[in-house]
């Protein structure tokens, strides 16, 4: 399988991906918000939750990521947010330091999720909470994008845990299952230039890790599907698992 280059990503990635706000809207839900809050984003990328969730809740927020490219990006965004080279297997900080960690997208990225789990609960605060954002893998099959390329879907089922890996991991490192919740999946919406343009600087991941054939192919079904305007599909969603120490 090949790999991806997160470091040239960083260049374009603010360009191709947007916060998404139901998501956003969700995690702060979630949480309770008071004096003395400290946040973690594992896997921040170029800090786009990490910089609202910090002008958002006024609380301490931490971002950590194991590129160097991202967290430059991320740094120019806002100067509140402590960002942190690291590993979310071996998290840098102290125990029982934060009172909410969050992860977008990212868990797939993970090499071993039972270390991370294991890193997690060390450094949450007892009554803290943890929220994964990610996508089973039937989402994934629901994915407009594993339309125009089959190919991603069958690598990402590989790299993504599914959400029973996921509560099986945090409940053997000590973290409760709170809720598993479902936001978005069945929403119709347009795709367009933006998604054209987003698959031509190849701004998913899992772009770059499909044969170029693949890649070629799929891009030319696309082209051609919007070639006289946007066409409605309806999104694949996510899921939030959330849990508590």
């Amino acid at each position: 399988m090949l790999k991806v280059d997160y470091n040239s990503i960083s260049k374009v990635y603010d360009q191709v991906r947007e916060e998404e706000i139901e998501e956003l809207h969700s995690l702060l839900h979630g949480i309770e918000i008071c004096e003395g809050t400290t946040i973690l984003d594992i896997g921040c990328g170029t800090g786009n939750y990490t910089n609202l969730m910090e002008r958002i809740t006024g609380a301490k927020v931490y971002g950590l990521d194991a590129s160097e490219g991202m967290l430059s990006k991320a740094k120019e965004k806002n100067s509140n947010i402590t960002f942190v080279l690291g590993d979310a297997c071996n998290l840098p900080f102290e125990d029982n330091y934060f009172s909410f960690i969050y992860m977008t997208d990212v868990i797939h990225h993970i090499q071993d999720i039972n270390k991370m789990f294991y890193e997690i609960f060390r450094v949450l605060q007892t009554g803290g909470r943890v929220c994964i954002v990610t996508q089973s893998h039937k989402q994934i099959d629901l994915r407009y994008t594993s339309e125009f390329f089959p190919e991603t879907a069958i690598i990402d089922k590989q790299r993504y845990p599914d959400i029973e890996e996921i509560i099986f991991n945090a409940e053997k490192n000590k973290l409760r299952l709170v809720d598993v919740i479902v936001i978005g999946e069945g929403k119709e919406i347009e795709v367009g230039k933006e998604y054209i343009e987003l698959v031509e600087k190849k701004g998913y991941s899992m772009l770059h890790l499909i044969s170029d054939d693949n890649y070629q192919s799929g891009l030319r079904k696309i082209r051609s599907e919007i070639a006289m305007g946007s066409i409605k599909r309806k999104s694949a969603g996510a899921s939030l698992v959330w849990f508590k120490k």
